[in-house]
């Protein structure tokens, strides 16, 4: 059975705003960012962190074999 991606996962300007500026002040403490969100869980801001690191990887090695490489050796 497939995932369905859906809209109501995506983080909105202001909820990325909010998470980068409690990154900066709370390192990964996740559950101390999801306090501050109260939008989204420990889950889900763990989550939202480690995809962000992946496309950062995958924006600077320009989607080549490295970046999967990259990506999936981290975790």
């Amino acid at each position: 059975m497939d995932m369905i991606k859906r809209d109501w996962n995506k983080w909105t300007e202001d909820e990325e705003k909010i998470f980068q500026k409690a990154l900066k002040e709370f390192g990964k403490d996740f559950q101390a960012i999801s306090d501050v969100m109260k939008s989204r869980s420990y889950r889900q801001v763990r989550s939202h962190y480690y995809n962000s690191l992946c496309e950062q990887k995958k924006r600077r090695c320009n989607y080549t074999t490295q970046y999967r490489l990259i990506c999936f050796d981290t975790f």
